[in-house]
């Protein structure tokens, strides 16, 4: 009796337990994070990214987590990829950005699922609503007396992004902060990366189903995939702040709940990062 009374107890606490991670995964959370850079002053980054927009419910959480990002009071917003899941996704993409601004804009660059829907259209969508779409190619921001050079390449998955181009405007002995945009982590990879000073990027959903990352590598190896989507740097980390040499490297969580598989642990998130001034030694 004591033993079927336990087994009753632990079956019921594994279906809470599973319930609770798909719970959590419905949670949105603002995340902060800070960055050592040559500023003068603080400068608040936005980072958005993976809304896969699809229908109706997936514009309205699109959209409330694009109100949150403005709450925080960005100087400037940054979309990394991965704004529709598929075509039929498309007429939502300009309703969901509507009215969103930051003092030195809000800028973008495409998943592979944006390809896979169309690159063309997505493009032209975005800058319907106002955004800068860094196709392979770099802009300088000022704020007060600090600058702040923004690159933005094609997504490494659907096709072969050209580096030369994309870096070929930006200060190659830069005196100010350098952020590549990139949907896919694999841009931390690239010889690139110590022009930069932090790269952003999306893609992995923070794994959508959380498991420790040695998990998600076996079924790479095993399988050739696993819930996170092709990429090398972002199934050894998956999510969060890294440092590469000089370079930081952060892999936001995404906005997306997920569609055919839900996120289990893993919450949608809108990314603050605050660029702050070098301690001196």
């Amino acid at each position: 009796m004591r033993r079927r009374r336990w087994g009753f107890v632990l079956g019921l606490s594994s279906v809470a337990l599973v319930l609770a991670g798909f719970a959590v995964g419905r949670w949105t959370r603002t995340r902060w994070v800070s960055v050592p850079a040559p500023v003068a002053e603080p400068i608040r980054i936005a980072v958005l990214g993976d809304f896969h927009l699809v229908d109706e419910t997936s514009l309205r959480h699109a959209r409330a987590c694009l109100q949150t990002a403005m709450a925080q009071q960005p100087d400037v917003i940054l979309l990394v990829g991965d704004y529709v899941h598929s075509r039929p996704g498309l007429p939502y993409l300009t309703r969901a950005l509507e009215g969103v601004r930051a003092p030195l804009g809000v800028y973008a660059v495409l998943g592979n699922h944006d390809h896979w829907a169309g690159r063309d259209a997505v493009i032209r969508a975005l800058r319907e609503a106002g955004v800068v779409v860094l196709c392979e190619e770099s802009r300088t921001l000022r704020k007060g007396d600090a600058r702040l050079t923004l690159i933005g390449i094609d997504d490494l998955w659907s096709r072969s992004p050209n580096w030369e181009r994309a870096f070929r405007s930006a200060p190659s002995r830069p005196d100010h902060p350098v952020i590549l945009l990139s949907h896919n982590p694999d841009a931390a990879l690239s010889p690139y990366r110590d022009r930069t000073t932090l790269i952003v990027a999306g893609h992995t959903h923070a794994g959508q189903v959380w498991a420790p990352t040695t998990a998600h590598r076996a079924m790479q190896r095993l399988f050739g995939r696993s819930y996170i989507p092709k990429t090398r740097y972002g199934t050894a980390h998956p999510y969060g702040l890294y440092q590469e040499g000089d370079t930081f490297v952060y892999i936001t969580s995404g906005v997306t709940h997920g569609r055919s598989v839900p996120r289990w642990y893993t919450r949608p998130e809108v990314s603050i990062i605050e660029l702050t001034p070098e301690q001196s030694d």
